[in-house]
């Protein structure tokens, strides 16, 4: 079983990775490129980055406290 700490930060990043899969895959081709759009491109990039960084620092977070018990 993962401590909780792990299971949060990995389901955030997994999150995050399938926003930027989302993004990349279906939303930024189907869209006209105005400025409006662009600017709500780049919250949502932003936004998906901020997710995986969190995950990434929860997830790892708790594994390099355990470790520095040495």
């Amino acid at each position: 079983m993962m401590p909780g700490s792990w299971l949060t930060g990995s389901l955030i990043l997994v999150t995050g990775i399938a926003f930027i899969i989302f993004l990349v895959a279906r939303l930024i081709p189907r869209t006209n490129h105005d400025k409006d759009t662009v600017a709500l491109l780049g919250v949502f990039t932003v936004v998906a980055l901020g997710l995986i960084v969190l995950g990434g620092f929860l997830s790892m977070g708790s594994w390099s406290s355990a470790m520095g018990c040495w």
